[in-house]
């Protein structure tokens, strides 16, 4: 692997020739460590000379992508040979790095600046209580529903069968929680699905095998041919509205249900159409990591004797996990979850409508003022960056992080700063197409 570069307008043009195989990439992190100075915020990669490139290269891209963004950079390729545009597109990387056709075109774009970059995070409006400090930035005011499909009563009561169980498409579930599974089909999973959630297209879910092994599906293409399956899932139909980062205003952090109460009351003096319910997307840096998981598939098979809820107190042993060990400290996570302010005017949503997102988790008793429900992916540390593109943000922790754990978020959680996204929810629809 030989490694030129050269500087032009402040710009780092780095040119490699060769296989940037897994030798080839350690090679060029080498080059790169010695090349790229503590100025430096715009790479461009030059790669016409590249014949091969394999996923060790595509880390190093990588690598070099999110020091420059910690920066306030970016990164560029140019000139990419067909054999390595193929790889980029089949892992879909294509849609992750800036590809351009000549090194003009890359310069020009590295001269640009970033939507980011143009944001002065420092004017933006605030909200401030004794738990923490919202700097909001307002990016929509399309309307966001909630879609739902599957009865949360029959995974309470155990209560579900073959016919209960829908398929939905990866596209459509962009954001969801729920409990469900992957599988060709229902027969192969209706007796182990478990917790799962779906965030920035990903699907990860806690199958009920006696594992507890959480297993996912990072898809490139939506083809429609492998699908979820769930019991339940409520998936957001729409966009963020605003993209707020959240700063704790004690040194222990804040809880989810902290910050949830936090938008809550902003929302109730700022969003003069806000209805009580918001769907929350979430990357934060963990203080302490509390979660449960249900231990069975809640099907009928397994129905309780005493045919109380799997949380009633006779059930609850041999249905739930509950963790009251304080787990991942300094670790990422990435969640997606609803609440209901129950201090707002609801009624413009029907009880039984509210009844089929919401329920009293047994753990999650402390706050009588909102009902919360929120599932959640943990990573090896990944800084958090001041971005208003919190989807593709939470698509590349996903899709590059080092995963460490999937569970059903309680709200006794504690972060230490968080970027969100919230969608103010105006419907809540029921589905009743794609079920099996």
């Amino acid at each position: 692997m030989d490694i030129n570069s050269e500087r032009v307008e402040d710009v780092l043009v780095v040119t490699p020739a060769g296989r940037l195989d897994a030798y080839g990439a350690q090679a060029l992190d080498e080059a790169l460590d010695n090349l790229i100075q503590d100025t430096d915020s715009s790479v461009v990669f030059n790669m016409d000379g590249v014949s091969y490139l394999s996923s060790g290269g595509i880390r190093s891209f990588l690598r070099v992508g999110r020091m420059m963004r910690d920066r306030g950079g970016q990164i560029s390729l140019c000139n990419v040979t067909p054999y390595p545009l193929e790889v980029l597109k089949m892992a879909g990387f294509d849609q992750i790095f800036s590809l351009h056709p000549t090194m003009e075109d890359a310069m020009e774009f590295q001269g640009a600046p970033e939507d980011s970059a143009a944001i002065d995070w420092n004017q933006l409006p605030k909200y401030d209580d004794a738990h923490v400090s919202l700097t909001i930035l307002e990016v929509s005011h399309e309307d966001s529903t909630l879609k739902v499909v599957g009865d949360i009563s029959k995974v309470l009561y155990a209560q579900l069968d073959e016919g209960d169980i829908y398929s939905r498409k990866f596209s459509d579930t962009e954001y969801s929680i729920g409990l469900g599974g992957l599988g060709e089909k229902t027969q192969d999973l209706i007796g182990i699905m478990g917790e799962m959630i779906t965030i920035g297209g990903t699907m990860v879910w806690l199958p009920t095998d006696e594992h507890d092994t959480p297993d996912f599906l990072i898809p490139v293409t939506d083809t429609g041919m492998v699908t979820i399956h769930t019991g339940f899932n409520a998936a957001l139909d729409g966009n963020f509205h605003d993209i707020i980062i959240v700063d704790g205003r004690k040194e222990e952090g804040f809880s989810v249900d902290e910050l949830y109460s936090s938008l809550f009351q902003m929302a109730r003096k700022m969003r003069p159409s806000f209805k009580g319910i918001i769907s929350v997307a979430i990357q934060a840096d963990i203080d302490e990591f509390y979660s449960s998981g249900i231990k069975r598939s809640p099907i009928k098979k397994f129905t309780p004797k005493n045919r109380e809820m799997i949380t009633q107190e006779d059930n609850i042993d041999s249905w739930m996990n509950i963790d009251t060990t304080p787990m991942f400290k300094d670790e990422t996570m990435v969640s997606y979850g609803v609440g209901a302010d129950l201090e707002s005017d609801l009624t413009s949503f029907d009880e039984e409508v509210l009844g089929s997102l919401f329920y009293m988790h047994p753990a999650n008793i402390a706050n009588q003022k909102m009902l919360l429900h929120n599932h959640a992916v943990v990573f090896k540390h990944i800084l958090i960056q001041k971005n208003p593109d919190l989807d593709g943000q939470i698509r590349e922790i996903v899709n590059n992080g080092e995963f460490l754990d999937m569970r059903h978020l309680l709200d006794n959680t504690r972060m230490k700063m968080a970027l969100i996204g919230v969608s103010y929810i105006s419907d809540i629809l029921f589905e009743e197409k794609n079920k099996e």
